[in-house]
């Protein structure tokens, strides 16, 4: 099997087993050696925020010497951006080696009717390549909300994170935010510690406090009043916090709020053992960096591209829009199972110019639909037939006074990141000769 053949071995599993729960995951971490067993594990679940405060602890925790594999989802540019060690993707040629070794697994499983999913043996594979790499530590991110996620097969963790909780996968997880957060509250477990996003919802703070008292958890809440900030900016932002100078490059108000939580997370870390200096989680903070999470693709011109695709996303990133005085031009194409009209419309009153696509994904809004929703709100709203059409016309129209943002899918993010830096290598261009 090559590289190309166990990514197209990964996609071929349906993406939900019939019953929900963790016996699959069970038994083909069994057949494999339970690998999970011999690591270490900061464990963060939540509707937005989690990809960011996963990579902010990851990196904090390089920083401190310790070997640090870092599991996330989806991916922006390739699939092996989810299983990292040490910012380093698992290699093509090991990624193909430990697929065969699953699909084996998986045969024996099927002589006992048992079919994974695709996230469970993408779970496999990342427990499998850390636990072979011998990693001192993994932050490992929920992949769809916590009681029934592959990545609930572990038995302990150094910490559970719970990020910001919002509307999300309601038809799976529940349709008010107290539902949602007993799901993602399912990966504390029994006598540990949980770190809670600063902001939470009441409604879903309450549950995060019931189900810690439920299973024993030391509850803790970074206070957010005690950040005193010093600049922000589309750049990122620049503050005071437990008598440390921060300089953290993810932009956006929300970012120090995940912040927070992320250093939250180390702190209690700190306390089962790790040796992990203050200068090390400054100059963590000060080096993460996270592709389509208010990623600066272009300083001049300023072209921003995020990952927001759900209404507590697409306010977050339409804060940070508002901190730029830049006339704004959006790039925006959504999912249709999302709140796609509440949420596009944050975006749109933010924008001068709202150019709608439909992104390369089968359960992709039409772009049409999305440029009727906006044209309410904005000033000009037009459907491009294709992603490279939108990006040409704003490329084109971009000038010292304005901005670009592009959003609303981490599909589209993918789809667009590529385009964007071509496009903006050939504008500069000219001024090179």
């Amino acid at each position: 099997m090559n590289y190309q053949e166990s990514e197209e071995y990964i996609h071929s599993f349906h993406r939900f087993t019939k019953e929900p729960g963790l016996k699959g995951i069970r038994m083909l971490l069994s057949l494999l050696g339970d690998p999970q067993k011999s690591l270490r594990f900061i464990h963060v679940a939540g509707t937005n925020g989690k990809g960011s405060t996963t990579a902010m602890c990851a990196s904090i925790l390089r920083e401190a010497g310790y070997r640090t594999g870092m599991f996330v989802s989806p991916y922006v540019l390739t699939f092996r951006e989810r299983i990292q060690i040490d910012g380093q993707m698992i290699p093509e040629e090991e990624m193909a080696a430990l697929c065969e070794e699953i699909c084996f697994a998986v045969e024996k499983m099927a002589q006992e009717g048992i079919a994974p999913a695709e996230f469970e043996v993408v779970t496999a594979l990342g427990m499998l390549w850390f636990a072979r790499q011998k990693c001192d530590v993994v932050c490992l991110e929920v992949g769809l909300g916590g009681r029934f996620d592959a990545t609930n097969v572990i038995e302990q963790s150094l910490v559970s994170v719970i990020c910001a909780i919002g509307y999300d996968h309601t038809q799976i997880l529940g349709d008010t935010l107290e539902q949602i957060a007993f799901e993602k509250c399912g990966i504390l477990k029994p006598d540990g510690v949980c770190v809670s996003y600063p902001k939470q919802d009441p409604e879903a703070l309450a549950e995060i406090m019931k189900q810690c008292a439920q299973k024993n958890n030391r509850l803790i809440i970074p206070n957010a009043e005690s950040v005193e900030i010093d600049t922000e900016s589309i750049l990122g932002s620049r503050f005071r916090y437990n008598n440390l100078e921060w300089d953290l490059p993810l932009a956006g108000h929300h970012q120090i709020y995940n912040f927070l939580t992320a250093v939250s997370a180390i702190e209690a870390v700190k306390t089962k053992g790790f040796a992990i200096s203050d200068k090390n989680i400054t100059d963590g903070i000060a080096k993460v960096a996270f592709p389509a999470r208010m990623e600066r693709i272009s300083v001049e011109p300023l072209v921003v591209l995020d990952g927001a695709h759900n209404p507590q996303g697409c306010e977050a990133l339409a804060k940070a829009m508002a901190l730029t005085p830049k006339k704004k031009i959006v790039i925006m194409g959504m999912m249709r199972d999302k709140d796609w009209v509440h949420a596009s419309s944050m975006i749109a009153k933010e924008a001068e110019m709202f150019f709608a696509v439909t992104p390369d994904n089968p359960r992709a809004l039409p772009a049409e639909e999305l440029a009727q929703e906006a044209a309410a709100l904005t000033g000009q709203a037009r459907a491009f037939s294709t992603v490279e059409e939108a990006v040409d016309a704003a490329v084109k129209l971009l000038r010292e006074d304005m901005a670009l943002f592009c959003c609303g899918s981490l599909y589209l993010a993918a789809q667009i990141r590529p385009v964007l830096q071509e496009r903006l290598r050939k504008r500069q261009e000219p001024a090179l000769h």
